[in-house]
């Protein structure tokens, strides 16, 4: 479109024009921005579930919740995908992380090795 075309236009169109052009190279450059590799270490506060169960919202893609562990000081814990039930009656090391369909985040549910309060055993917790 010539230039002094681009002045016969109404106010409205010219405004419209802008705003489309804009936006398009504004989300041109969001695909220039490298994606963050999700942090797998667990830093938040657990809050108590019930029983031996602990649960805490984790930053992890969606995409790879089936796939992902728990390690706690560097040993895997596990079964991944436990019953909500056993994780809290049984502990020892059992979890499930999963996302609710009204959430947008994921939660890890999860007991220790040992059935200790993870806030207060000082060990560390990482999902991979």
């Amino acid at each position: 479109m010539p230039f002094n075309k681009l002045f016969a236009l109404s106010s409205s169109m010219r405004v419209t024009l802008g705003s489309t052009l804009f936006a398009l190279a504004a989300s041109g450059f969001l695909y220039m921005i490298p994606q963050e590799a999700p942090d797998p270490r667990i830093r938040q506060s657990f809050r108590l579930w019930q029983g031996h169960a602990y649960v805490v919202v984790v930053k992890y893609p969606i995409g790879k919740l089936k796939s992902a562990r728990l390690y706690e000081n560097g040993k895997a814990l596990g079964p991944p995908n436990s019953d909500p039930q056993d994780i809290s009656l049984k502990g020892s090391g059992l979890y499930k992380l999963y996302r609710q369909s009204d959430e947008t985040t994921p939660i890890l549910m999860f007991s220790t090795s040992d059935n200790t309060d993870p806030n207060t055993n000082g060990r560390k917790y990482r999902l991979e």
